[in-house]
């Protein structure tokens, strides 16, 4: 392992955060690197030959080579922008045109450009105040109710987040699909 690989694997090691490292699976590294072009040598490339993803807090999942598998991943979002991460409320990111990572809000079905290229991405999931950025959409115990949820799943709301609402604690709250939210975002996306 050469010396960036290991700050990489460090960063992520060093976190205070909820982190869980998932498995690597040799054969999803060769099927991403078979579609991809991904410097292997990147952040991303690194991460995704060392890890089969990652989990922080229960509420952030960064794609790698495995479970959380960023060719899989990628097949439920029909552009031509490569996702490397998720939310749990169905928010993405996305690595944009401009080397920057952009954000999929599910509150406004736009992407937002973070101004942050993948390293720095990386380190805010891990290190960053991730909870000041959504602060407006935790609940009390969302640690419990996330902490049990498949890496399939994630929080459904209705009214959805996208529509109004009296107040975010007025919404209904449920465990669906990933696939279902990513699913519902786009087809309510293809409407406006």
């Amino acid at each position: 392992m050469n010396e960036k690989a290991r700050k990489v694997l460090d960063l992520i090691n060093s976190s205070e955060k909820k982190v869980v490292i998932l498995p690597h699976d040799d054969s999803i590294g060769e099927s991403i690197k078979g579609k991809y072009q991904i410097n292997p040598d990147s952040v991303l490339g690194i991460l995704l030959e060392h890890t089969g993803g990652i989990v922080i807090d229960d509420w952030i999942r960064v794609y790698g080579s495995g479970e959380l598998d960023l060719m899989a991943r990628n097949e439920l979002f029909p552009y031509d922008d490569l996702v490397v991460g998720e939310d749990i409320l169905g928010g993405l990111f996305i690595y944009l045109s401009n080397g920057n990572i952009g954000y999929f809000a599910p509150d406004s079905l736009a992407v937002e450009d973070m101004e942050i290229g993948y390293g720095n991405f990386l380190s805010w999931c891990l290190h960053g105040d991730t909870d000041r950025y959504y602060t407006d959409y935790r609940w009390n115990g969302w640690q419990d109710e996330t902490a049990g949820l498949s890496l399939d799943s994630g929080i459904s709301f209705y009214p959805f987040l996208w529509a109004k609402s009296d107040s975010f604690e007025s919404r209904k709250r449920s465990v669906i699909s990933m696939k279902e939210i990513i699913g519902l975002e786009m087809e309510f996306l293809k409407q406006l």
